[in-house]
């Protein structure tokens, strides 16, 4: 498995590429253009990520945006649907709809996080 974090905070990187390590290979972008740059290559070489973890707020593009993309690049592909993992502190009704409604994210954790909440919501999520 192949796992995308994108967030400007690079302790963010640090964590969950620790925690998560077991499960996937983990690559960072710490912008959303990187991020869109990263995912694009991934599926022009075959090997998708199948999960993406995405900041809402970023400089630049924002995480919203940066998931449209993503999902609007896939859609144009045709390729099978990866899973979005919104990792964000913003926790009012406004961007959860948005996330789920606008880019259909797989599930919206808020942070702080810990090791056991980010993994109870992958596995009820079966992201991992």
């Amino acid at each position: 498995m192949r796992f995308l974090i994108v967030d400007d905070d690079e302790s963010i990187h640090v964590y969950l590429k620790n925690m998560l390590a077991p499960y996937a290979e983990c690559d960072s972008a710490m912008t959303g253009q990187e991020a869109v740059d990263m995912f694009r290559k991934a599926r022009e070489e075959g090997e998708p990520y199948e999960a993406v973890f995405m900041d809402i707020l970023m400089p630049g593009m924002d995480g919203h945006e940066v998931a449209e993309k993503l999902r609007s690049e896939e859609i144009a592909e045709g390729g099978g649907a990866f899973k979005l993992v919104m990792i964000t502190s913003l926790a009012d009704s406004k961007n959860v709809s948005k996330a789920f409604f606008d880019t259909f994210a797989t599930c919206y954790i808020v942070k702080p996080f810990d090791k056991s909440m980010i993994l109870d919501e992958l596995y009820a999520n079966m992201v991992i």
